[in-house]
């Protein structure tokens, strides 16, 4: 299952699938209970007769908490490892869930959405733990499969609305919360971490901050994700809305269509992580943010509904190979603190993908037309872009080995 070389007295682990496939199944398992209240906004609403105000800080509270977190998560996997940090979040993560269907009122709602928002950090504790088993020339792909836990919110858009339908929605939460705590006695049992040298001194709180000043290129990797994970959310969102208003197509057909590009997106990770392993990540990003300002360009012209899909579709290929490159960058750049960059450039995707659909929902409001929108994500994508001479990242990469 897994493969080591005995290199004195410390060992280089050559991959372990075992630990891939559970930790890619525990990512899915939580962003399955991260995004439920998505599905179930609607019913919650009525339920309990609810402004728009109220359903969107109801949707909003667990995914910036989940972003946010992801910076301390990430500093605590890198200290105690993913085994134990990643069973028992998926532990605590049953608890408020569970709990939730017995809210009879918004707040306690709220409450435990609150609390059960800590499990969108997993992607945090698994990207470190995942990049430990693997040498440099295999993290790419390895994160890259570890990256299709994405699909878990695919998981609640389908499958909530359903069991709904005929279990009714308190009944959804404790459904949905079973699978964590089955995967925290699985992960407890069967996943394990990294060998370490027996010599190691193990680092503490202050030591891994240290990081976020020792190299600017962790801010690069932050300002990259924050345009492909957020893009990746925001377009997840707004595309429905789109399709309908400028194609006037049916609200089934426009779901469908936008799940084509979340489901491309999320497997073009693992497109995205094999290419870090063959190619510098820099001129991966470069293609890839021309590529995605060109589309933007385009998508402002009138064009058919085909053309519109099909360049869409592109752009979320790209956006997932930009999502698997950079965290192949992280775990090459940062071996050593992985978790702990990760967790910001994690929480700068969150972050991304909180406040973009905001932005682009409030122009869309003010102008009537989705144009705007589309050139303010290009300066967002420019702004990125502007930021890979290839001066600029190797002073910033010295200054990191160095650091």
């Amino acid at each position: 299952m897994n493969e080591t070389i005995q290199t004195s007295s410390v060992q280089t682990p050559q991959g372990n699938t075992r630990v891939l496939m559970l930790a890619t199944l525990a990512f899915a398992t939580c962003f399955a209970g991260w995004a439920l209240f998505s599905p179930l906004a609607a019913y919650l609403k009525v339920e309990f007769k609810l402004s728009s105000t109220a359903v969107g800080l109801l949707l909003a509270t667990p995914v910036l908490l989940g972003s946010i977190a992801r910076v301390p998560i990430g500093v605590l996997t890198d200290k105690f490892g993913g085994r134990r940090v990643f069973s028992i979040l998926l532990l605590f993560g049953f608890f408020p869930m569970f709990i939730a269907g017995f809210a009879q009122s918004y707040s306690f709602l709220l409450v435990c959405g609150f609390f059960f928002g800590l499990v969108g950090t997993s992607f945090a504790i698994g990207i470190p733990q995942v990049s430990q088993w693997y040498p440099k020339e295999k993290q790419g792909l390895a994160l890259g499969i570890y990256g299709v836990g994405n699909i878990g919110s695919a998981l609640a858009t389908f499958g909530a609305p359903l069991l709904v339908e005929s279990i009714g929605w308190h009944k959804v939460f404790m459904v949905y919360s079973i699978p964590l705590l089955i995967m925290a006695v699985v992960y407890w049992f069967f996943s394990e971490d990294a060998p370490k040298p027996a010599n190691a001194k193990p680092p503490t709180f202050g030591d891994k901050l240290k990081v976020y000043k020792s190299s600017n290129l962790i801010w690069v990797f932050c300002l990259f994700y924050f345009m492909t994970f957020g893009f990746f959310v925001s377009f997840s969102l707004w595309l429905p809305s789109y399709l309908r208003d400028f194609y006037r197509i049916t609200p089934v057909k426009a779901g469908s269509l936008t799940a084509i590009f979340v489901f491309a997106t999320t497997f073009a990770r693992i497109l995205g992580g094999y290419l870090g392993d063959k190619i510098p990540g820099r001129r991966i990003l470069v293609v890839l943010s021309l590529a995605i300002l060109s589309i933007l360009i385009f998508l402002n012209l009138n064009v058919s509904l085909m053309t519109s899909l099909t360049v869409f579709y592109i752009m979320g290929v790209c956006l997932g190979i930009g999502n698997g490159v950079i965290f192949k960058l992280v775990a090459e750049y940062f071996p050593k603190d992985t978790g702990t960059v990760g967790g910001m450039v994690g929480a700068a995707g969150g972050l991304g993908g909180f406040f973009l659909p905001i932005i682009l929902g409030t122009l869309r409001d003010y102008t009537n037309n989705y144009s705007l929108g589309f050139i303010f994500v290009s300066l967002v994508c420019l702004m990125s872009l502007s930021f890979m001479e290839e001066k600029t990242i190797t002073k910033m990469h010295r200054k990191a080995v160095n650091a």
